[in-house]
């Protein structure tokens, strides 16, 4: 099975994360990495869309997390028995495959159960009980195909249940013939007419005998059903304790799982069943694991594009195979058990890096790929108005607008209007939330929200429901203390709400707290990476040494 690659950002992913991994993924597409997939985590932001839908790219893949899930594991092509289907022909299935169970579904490929090798014991053993064949529950075209029988006449009366071995004088027959039954004979014309005479439905003919006319004649008339078999009538009796339903032996009761299950999740009891159906959400058959399944599990393969930090990477990063990291943040502590591909460069956007990372392979930046990675660069560098703007990436703004065909102010500002669009009815929480990392300091939790816009007045309005919001989210996840940008991308100005530790954040940027008590405004604070995160050390150590608050 192809293992996929993805290419992906932090969480909540913004331009530059989504337009590094769509643009990283087709570098190395192009250098034969076929499986390379771009990624994202979160919604997708009306800005990203807008980029989308402007140079027609297709949205990357959704992932909420790259932990290894069934789906990564599962065998698709899955051996499986019918309902109606003969026991006969699922024992045959279990054998041929060497398979310890399987799942058995209906005509529509939902799963109604299970069978094993100990559910055909089961039928063995009870074959074994002298009464276990006088009651099965006969199913006609179930018996033709087991017994591999010619019908010599179809037969009108309805099968019963009780089975009947004629091995007695055809006098004797009568006390046990009834009603329905199914009659296995040989060739002894007395008893065949004995039993049609007294309310058989069927005959079952062993080893080719012949059967007279007067016979044939006798089960038209009456309307009984004459099967001949090639058959002795030991293993007839043995089939035909094998044509029932497989439905009828199987366990109902059963364990499953979805295709987005955890493998963490579903292997103890995958340790205690050996294996197990796939099923979606519906109950229909997709797939089927076993622990052999689990012992040649392989490990998802990623690359992080615009982070490094273990807290911003998306859940169960730990467990994946990291290939590789570019990235234009500091340094921090995702690790990895082998070496890997890492590339952390001081410039205002990974797609800057990426774009040399494509001189340097020799690979043709497409129109498509050009207007993607422009987005990123432009938005992360507020237009090259942000300080962290560098002149590399001038330089590739230049380049990229060249091939994109499109002019950075008026791009830019088309783009941040797009993101403007739902400042008004996001709920509180995913607006703050929809850009934002957390950040560790001396075992201190701290998080940094932005929003960077053209129509802070928008943003402000709704600072009451914003900082009850930020409160909530700090109680709930612990942090020291809760920040959140609002960046004017015209007046290059911030104001920052505050939520924890007001008087220490409002010391360590030198500006007084506003008549609310929870923010301050910055003039030319338009940079979380460059302006604020080096500003946490600091206000961690104000608040150590302001007693009685940590």
């Amino acid at each position: 099975m192809t293992r996929p690659i993805y290419v992906m950002g932090h969480k909540n992913s913004d331009m530059d994360s989504v337009a590094s991994a769509i643009a990283y993924a087709y570098l190395l597409r192009a250098q034969g990495e076929d499986q390379a997939i771009p990624a994202r985590h979160g919604d997708l932001k009306p800005e990203i869309q807008f980029v989308l839908n402007r140079f027609q790219l297709d949205v990357p893949e959704a992932l909420e997390d790259v932990y290894l899930q069934v789906r990564d594991v599962m065998r698709r092509g899955i051996i499986s028995a019918y309902v109606d289907q003969p026991v006969f022909e699922a024992g045959q299935l279990l054998q041929q495959h060497n398979r310890g169970s399987m799942p058995v579904i209906d005509d529509e490929n939902f799963v109604k159960g299970m069978i094993a090798h100990d559910d055909l014991a089961k039928l063995y053993f009870n074959d074994l009980d002298p009464s276990s064949l006088n009651r099965i529950p006969l199913q006609r075209a179930n018996l033709v195909s087991v017994l591999k029988g010619r019908v010599l006449v179809e037969g009108r009366r309805k099968l019963g249940s009780r089975v009947l071995v004629g091995a007695m004088e055809a006098e004797t027959m009568v006390d046990y013939v009834e009603e329905g039954c199914l009659v296995v004979i040989g060739d002894r014309e007395d008893a065949q007419l004995m039993a049609i005479e007294h309310g058989a439905a069927a005959l079952v003919i062993t080893g080719d005998l012949l059967i007279s006319e007067r016979t044939l004649a006798a089960a038209r008339q009456q309307g009984v059903m004459v099967i001949s078999t090639a058959h002795h009538t030991f293993t007839v009796v043995r089939l035909i304790n094998l044509s029932i339903k497989t439905s009828e032996i199987m366990n109902r009761e059963f364990t499953f799982c979805h295709p987005d299950d955890h493998m963490s999740d579903v292997q103890p009891a995958l340790a205690r069943l050996r294996s197990m159906p796939v099923v979606d959400h519906n109950g229909k058959l997709v797939g089927y694991i076993s622990r052999t399944d689990l012992i040649k599990a392989r490990p998802k393969r990623v690359y992080l594009v615009d982070h490094n930090e273990r807290t911003q990477a998306v859940d169960g990063i730990e467990e994946t195979e990291l290939l590789g990291i570019i990235d234009h943040h500091r340094i921090a502590d995702v690790h990895t058990n082998k070496p890997i591909l890492f590339r952390a460069d001081p410039v205002g956007c990974t797609g800057t890096i990426i774009t040399n990372l494509y001189h340097e392979a020799g690979v043709e930046i497409p129109k498509e790929i050009a207007g993607v990675l422009l987005a990123g660069l432009l938005t992360d560098t507020l237009i090259l108005r942000s300080p962290t703007c560098t002149a590399r990436d001038e330089r590739v703004a230049a380049e990229l607008a060249a091939i994109a065909g499109e002019d950075l102010e008026e791009y830019g500002q088309a783009i941040f209007a797009a993101a403007a669009q739902d400042l008004t009815d996001k709920p509180a929480e995913a607006l703050i939330t929809s850009d934002f990392k957390e950040f560790t300091v001396q075992n201190h939790k701290f998080a940094v929200g932005t929003v960077e816009t053209a129509s802070p007045a928008t943003v402000e309005s709704r600072m009451d429901e914003l900082k009850e919001t930020m409160l909530h989210i700090l109680q709930e996840r612990a942090y020291t203390s809760f920040l959140f940008m609002i960046v004017d991308i015209i007046n290059m100005r911030c104001h920052l709400l505050i939520c924890g530790g007001e008087q220490a954040v409002a010391e360590a940027f030198g500006r007084p707290l506003e008549a609310d008590g929870g923010s301050i405004v910055v003039e030319g604070l338009v940079s979380r990476k460059k302006q604020v995160v080096p500003q946490l050390e600091r206000i961690e150590t104000i608040l150590s040494e302001t007693s009685g608050v940590h």
